[in-house]
């Protein structure tokens, strides 16, 4: 019998939860492997820690630690929250979705940026008009400052 016992089984509990998110065991792994604290990354405050390094986390990596400057990618329906959770409707899972985005946006101190594609080009069935995910309504619209990035903008050669 372990102390933590408690901790230690909500933690598979919670990796039980996540990996039902993914299609096969491939896609699973894959995502699971860039969690810092299971490959020895630091893990707490990162305030002071170098200030122009990168960290690319998952948001359940991402608890209990702060960044200057967040970028959160791909908020689209079907990718944040989970296309699976959507197709069964179950309520309990869209609010525990909910409430990781909320963890997410909660790790900027300064900067948050929310992006989106409006168009999926690697679909299986070709281009896929996205729609943004639901979880952006919530937001306050005077706390969005909208940019509409397209094709265009790659096209400008400053030079």
């Amino acid at each position: 019998s372990y102390d933590n016992y408690e901790n230690r089984r909500s933690d598979i509990e919670q990796l039980m939860s996540y990996g039902g998110n993914f299609d096969d065991v491939l896609e699973f792994l894959s995502q699971l492997s860039l969690l810092g604290s299971a490959d020895g990354e630091p893990t707490g405050d990162t305030s002071e820690r170098d200030d122009e390094k990168v960290t690319l986390s998952s948001i359940h990596q991402a608890k209990g630690l702060e960044w200057k400057v967040v970028f959160l990618i791909w908020l689209t329906d079907g990718q944040f929250p989970n296309g699976r959770i959507l197709e069964s409707d179950d309520q309990a899972q869209l609010e525990e979705e909910r409430r990781l985005f909320y963890v997410a946006i909660t790790r900027a101190k300064d900067e948050l940026y929310l992006t989106y594609p409006f168009i999926n080009p690697k679909s299986y069935t070709g281009d896929v008009i996205q729609r943004p995910s639901r979880f952006l309504d919530d937001f306050p619209r005077n706390l969005v400052e909208e940019w509409k990035v397209g094709s265009n903008w790659a096209s400008d050669d400053p030079f």
